[in-house]
């Protein structure tokens, strides 16, 4: 996958992550600078993440809520914050992209329902505000490098029709992929090899 702009190198950060029983950290944070000059962190999301992500969805347009969605949902609740905060950082992961105290991105997969092992389906989200700067591509770059590092042979996901950036960024990315449309949407596979 290519990107537009490299992570600036400021050392180790401080911050919510995870430790795993090696004691090392899932995904180490780090600062990021986008084509704007914005700069952000990108970690891996934790438990205490739920609120946050809640907040993230109240901001977001509803059209933004259902490209990433595939429903008109009204608020994210509870349960489901907190049932997405919550990863194994093996068969699940997710990447935030933190501004300040507020996440501003998420990129994550999970077991793909229905397919063989290796295969997750992945999503992406980006407020709308900090949209078309770069923020989509790395996330999901960063979390492609990461299911790579974990034996995860190809992203899967449904993509309504009209979700013209994210299908641009899966032809740009170079990766081999696969894709038809049922029912309103693309059924897509992204081969991470």
């Amino acid at each position: 996958m290519n990107l537009d702009q490299e992570p600036r190198e400021d050392g180790p950060l401080t911050g919510p992550a995870e430790v795993q029983a090696d004691g090392k950290a899932p995904y180490p944070p780090e600062i990021v600078t986008l084509r704007d000059g914005t700069e952000v962190i990108i970690r891996a999301i934790v438990p205490e993440d739920a609120p946050l992500l809640q907040e993230l969805v109240r901001r977001l347009s509803p059209e933004s809520i259902f490209l990433r969605f595939l429903t008109r949902l009204k608020e994210l609740g509870r349960p489901q914050a907190e049932r997405l905060a919550n990863v194994d950082y093996q068969t699940q992961m997710a990447l935030v992209a933190t501004l300040g105290p507020d996440i501003i991105g998420v990129a994550r997969y999970a077991p793909a329902m229905g397919q063989g092992p290796g295969y997750v389906e992945a999503a992406v989200v980006v407020e709308d505000e900090y949209q078309s700067r770069g923020l989509g591509t790395l996330l999901l770059t960063r979390l492609a490098d990461y299911a790579r590092e974990h034996d995860v042979e190809a992203f899967v996901a449904s993509i309504h029709l009209s979700n013209e950036r994210i299908m641009s960024f899966i032809r740009k990315s170079g990766l081999r992929n696969e894709s038809r449309i049922e029912g309103g949407l693309w059924e897509i596979r992204v081969y991470l090899d």
